[in-house]
This record gives structure tokens, sequence and C-alpha cells, in this order.
């Protein structure tokens, strides 16, 4: 009965000093709301990208350029990186793995900065070529058209596929940064007033055919024309955007531009058992055609496990923040409290001179402190909540993701925070003298 009456004075007791209550839990509230949100970008981000690893298959080995160097325990150390070394894969070197027992598909990627031209529209964008078998490994849709043919491929046909934002900036639709990194005069350039009148008029451009589609025109990159004969749906992800790339067959790549090496080779074995015995057989196939070991042959299974270290650790440091974070307002709520204390200083005599015993005081603003963690933690997350409803509404990045143990988390160190900084407080009202406390001024 007494620790309900004590619960009863905390709550008359927060509520008189509301507005200071208020400023004191502003401390919880934005520390709970960052444990809310930390906690969810590290899972969220962490999510993502194991579901863009995974998503490339348990049975896919990646050729890169470079060396990855071994742990004591023979594994690939991804997280030291790659010695650092230009490439010296060719597209020789890819078609030697196509001739490996077991390889299902071999996709060999060239990548390089390029201008692409449409009337008087100029952007950047990487250029990428590849073979046809880029979209089903990539995992890319198209918004419109088609992606190249194997047969196109061999006829080193002049087709493109464009990357959203390159084919909206080449209709004018988006700026595009220049080689100096500034965006072009012509697309910066205001439209005429007569034509912004008409752009209202019509709902958007002047011309409809401006506005409709690349897909049928042609394109020029390195004084070549190229077909534009498909473009690719908005994929804006973590490291894996092809939103500004140009996709051409390697062959015709190989011809048209000065790229010679390639940035990477996907190899596909044909069922996960046989990974391991496609891994060796890859190794050496390229090894035959290079004097010395300047590139590395990595499983999806290594790139996994050098991910689920980086992750770990993104999250281990995001946990000390939010543990900095709180540590700091509960700090400011025990100071807050040690001030209400000394101000209420003779209500503590008046209630002592009535018989309040010390316990009951000591309850009392205990709960006080307790509360007032406890509600601004809810308010906390809350808040969190809300903000993550509101980025995955709105931002395709990636999905922030909030698992029940991170709120129960939240809440249980809430109460552990309320209860460690109330203790302070609340001992020192129920040690204070009576006949001190009635005489304070």
């Amino acid at each position: 009965m007494k620790l309900v009456t004590a619960f009863k004075l905390a709550c008359f007791g927060l509520w008189s000093n509301r507005f200071r209550v208020l400023s004191a839990m502003m401390g919880v509230v934005i520390g709970m709301f960052a444990v809310i949100v930390l906690t969810s970008i590290a899972i969220g981000v962490k999510d993502t990208l194991l579901k863009q690893m995974g998503s490339l298959g348990a049975e896919q080995i990646l050729v890169m350029p470079g060396r990855v160097l071994d742990t004591v325990n023979g594994q690939k150390d991804l997280l030291s990186g790659l010695t650092n070394l230009p490439s010296t894969l060719t597209y020789e070197d890819a078609k030697a793995i196509e001739d490996v027992p077991n390889v299902k598909s071999v996709t060999p990627n060239m990548e390089t900065i390029n201008f692409a031209k449409f009337e008087d529209k100029k952007v950047q964008a990487v250029l990428v070529g590849t073979t046809s078998e880029y979209k089903r490994i990539q995992h890319s849709e198209l918004s419109e058209g088609r992606f190249f043919t194997p047969e196109e491929q061999v006829a080193k046909a002049k087709v493109i596929v464009l990357g959203n934002n390159i084919h909206d900036a080449l209709l004018g639709n988006q700026e595009m940064p220049e080689e100096n990194g500034e965006v072009s005069d012509e697309t910066a350039e205001q439209k005429p007033f007569w034509k912004r009148t008409l752009d209202k008029i019509l709902g958007g451009s002047a011309s409809a055919e401006e506005l409709s589609t690349l897909v049928g025109k042609t394109i020029t990159i390195n004084d070549n024309s190229f077909e534009v004969i498909g473009v690719l749906a908005p994929n804006a992800t973590l490291g894996s955007s092809t939103d500004n790339n140009m996709i051409m067959p390697i062959e015709t790549a190989l011809v048209t531009t000065d790229m010679k090496n390639l940035t990477k080779i996907i190899v596909e074995a044909a069922t996960i058992d046989v990974v391991d015995e496609v891994d060796g057989a890859v190794f050496g196939a390229i090894k035959a055609n290079h004097s010395e070991i300047d590139f590395s042959v990595v499983k999806q299974d290594q790139m996994l496990g050098a991910l689920g270290k980086v992750t770990s650790i993104l999250q281990l440091m995001l946990f000390g923040i939010t543990v900095t974070a709180l540590l700091i307002s509960g700090t400011g709520i025990m100071n807050v409290m040690v001030m209400s204390v000394r101000e209420r200083t003779r209500e503590i005599g008046i209630r002592k001179a009535l018989g309040a015993t010390t316990f009951e005081i000591m309850v009392q603003f205990f709960f006080e402190t307790l509360l007032l963690c406890i509600i601004g933690g809810v308010v906390g997350i809350g808040l969190g909540y809300g903000f993550i409803e509101l980025w995955n509404s709105n931002i395709a990045l990636f999905e922030l993701v909030l698992p029940l143990w991170a709120v129960k988390l939240a809440l249980v160190t809430t109460f552990g925070i309320g209860s460690l900084f109330g203790i302070y407080p609340a001992m020192k009202a129920a040690r204070m003298n009576p006949s001190k406390a009635l005489r304070f001024e």
C-alpha cells in the first residue's frame, strides 16, 4: 500500500513540475530515438547488403584483379582489401573459364567512365561491356525495350541498354554532371517563357516526342553511333545500382572503346555441390594465361563472411554511440532530480514531520526518476518508429528494419537508466534531516 501511495505522490510531483520534467525528459527521448533509429539502420544496411550479395547465388564465384590476402586458416581476408595491382584480366581469360567443367555461365565485365550524347545533351556515365547473361546474373529488370541477344553480342552489334538516370538525363528530364563536375550549359539554361507556358498547358514538354523514350533512337559514344534498345528499371540500392550505367555487348566494347582489361568476371557453377571444385579449376584456367598470380578467385560464402564482419563492427560502433547518449541523458536527469530535491526541501521536511518514513520519501523520488525515464523512453521509441515508417515510405535506398528485440532492449535500457540514476536523488531526499529541512530557505 505504501508503494501505491508513493507512486501516486511521484505522479503528482512530476505533474507539479511538468515543465522542468519535459526539459529533463528530452534527453531520454533523444537517447531512445537514437537507439531505435541507429539499430534499425545497422540491421537494415546489413539485411540489404546480405540480400544483394545473396541474390547473386551461392553457386557464384567472383574473379577480381589484384590479390586478396589469405588468413592463417587459409581463408580469403577480404577485409584487408586487394593488393594495388592494375587489372590484367582479359576476355581471353573469360573464354578459358568457359571450358572449365561444371561451369554454367561466365559473365565478364569491362567498366569505364564515358560520355553519351543525344542531340544537344551530353552526360557522363559508367560504360559497361558485358554479355547477354548480365541481366539474369545481376537480377536487373527492364522498364522498356529489351536486352541485347547472344547473336548481337557475337555480331558486335552497336546496340546499348541505358540505366534509368542516364535515359532521363539524355531526355533532358534530369541534370547530370559533365567532366568538370558542373552541369552542362544546355541543361542548366532556363527554358524560354513561351516554352515553359506551353509545357504547363501540355502537362510536360513542348514536344511529345522529346519526352517519350530513347528506345529506337541513336546516341553517340566515342564518335560511334549506338541504337538504344532498352532501359533498365530504377534500382537505387546500396552498392549495386545500375541507374547510371550504359551496357553494351563486350565484343562491341572491345572494338569501339579503349577498354582491354576486365574489372571482374562472375562465374556460375552448375550446382552448389561443385563450387569448391569449380573454384580451383577457374583459378588454374586463369593462371595458365598469366605469368604471375595477379588476380583473386573468391567464393560467395567468403564474401558473405567478410560482409558479416563489417556489419557486426558497424552494429558495435552504433551500440557504443547509443550507450554514450543514454548515459549522458541519465546524468542530466539525475542532476535535474537533485535540483528538484533541493527545491522541495521544505516539502520533504513537512512530510517527515507528519510521519513519512525514510523509505516512503526514498521510494517517492525513486519513482519520479523512474517514471520520467520510462515516459521519455516510450515517447522516444514512438518517434523512432514513426521515423522508420516515414523512411520506408519515401526512401528506396534501403529499408530500415526494427526487430522486436530492439524495442525490448530499449525498454529494458530505459528502466535500467531510470533505476541507476534515480538512486542518488532518492537517497539524498530520504537522508534529509527534518529539522534542518523545515528551516531551509
